[in-house]
């Protein structure tokens, strides 16, 4: 009898997730990876990648994580949920300096780390195939609590930026109370707080992986009036696609992002677009700053290019 157990993924950002209920296949999956790299073909499996990786499943006695990863450069690092260690400051901080990449294999969300709501992947079998999907694909576009997504009046805006993003959204939803939750980290308990009117929140998907579980449950039960959740990369990130910046180079940059940001010095592709607007515009009229923003971004024109980025359900409301 011939049993096969195949999963393809690329990994495209510094921090991917993967996630899924019990005897999902999980640990089949670390498994496999980690008896391949220790022993190869005698293991019975097969694993063909393009990367270096390293499989930690756990403490070994008198070694620690420290001791396992700190030598590793540019390479996979897989490691399975129960570890404790991946819920602390000092490993946060390794993660962002390290120039590796690394794949978790949780259920648990990772406050501590930076990750995007489109690398977290579940593994999913149907009991003959098993296949690993991005678990928050639907949220390309919009989320919302009610069904239909086109009747939010947009009474209230909440953005978790509180220099130039902010003052954008002010600009550009004039006729909506625009809010800054100054972070994301106090985005619910700021919606929670403006009371019984429909509302758009505004956050930097590319940071927002370890919020967005708890976030959507408590808008959920938020029954009494619509509240839509939109999760672009980043602010910048508009800016950059928006197309009001002529150049090629950002043209090959968009096409292919993965390819030239290192992990090493960008924790996330927010800081990443932040670096290359800044850089761009930097001797120009368009000169961009985080802090206080241009007000060439608040002519007519530069802000409908911008919010031509906005799902249509939010253009058309």
């Amino acid at each position: 009898m011939r049993i096969e157990f195949l999963i393809h993924f690329s990994i495209r950002r510094n921090i991917t997730i993967i996630k899924g209920d019990s005897a999902t296949g999980k640990t089949t999956l670390l498994r496999i990876l980690y008896e391949y790299l220790r022993i190869g073909r005698q293991s019975g499996y097969a694993v063909s990648t393009n990367a270096s990786y390293y499989v930690y499943i756990r403490d070994e006695v008198g070694r620690d994580w420290k001791d396992a990863l700190y030598p590793l450069k540019n390479t996979v690092i897989f490691i399975e949920e129960n570890n404790e260690f991946v819920f602390t400051k000092e490993f946060a901080s390794y993660v962002k300096e390290s120039g590796n990449y690394f794949v978790f294999v949780t259920r648990a969300p990772l406050k501590m780390l930076p990750y995007s709501i489109h690398e977290i992947y579940e593994i999913i079998t149907d009991g003959k195939r098993t296949d690993i999907k991005e678990s928050y694909h639907e949220f390309k576009e919009i989320y919302s609590n009610y069904p239909i997504i086109e009747n939010n009046k947009i009474q209230n805006v909440v953005t978790e930026d509180s220099n130039s993003g902010y003052q954008f959204w002010m600009h550009a939803f004039k006729n909506s109370n625009v809010t800054s939750s100054n972070g994301n980290g106090n985005l619910i308990k700021c919606v929670k707080e403006l009371g019984l009117r429909d509302t758009l929140v505004i956050a930097d998907g590319a940071a927002f992986g370890s919020l967005i579980e708890t976030c959507i449950s408590s808008f959920q039960i938020q029954t009494e009036r619509r509240i839509s959740l939109w999760l672009p990369e980043s602010f910048e990130y508009l800016i950059l696609k928006s197309g009001i910046l002529k150049s090629e180079k950002l043209i090959q940059i968009l096409d292919n992002i993965p390819e030239y940001v290192e992990c090493e010095k960008y924790e996330s592709w927010e800081k990443f677009f932040t670096e290359i607007l800044i850089t761009l515009t930097a001797d120009g009229v368009e000169k961009y700053s985080k802090n206080i923003l241009n007000s060439y971004y608040l002519q007519d024109w530069v802000v409908d290019k911008i919010k031509e980025q906005l799902p249509i359900e939010v253009i058309n409301k």
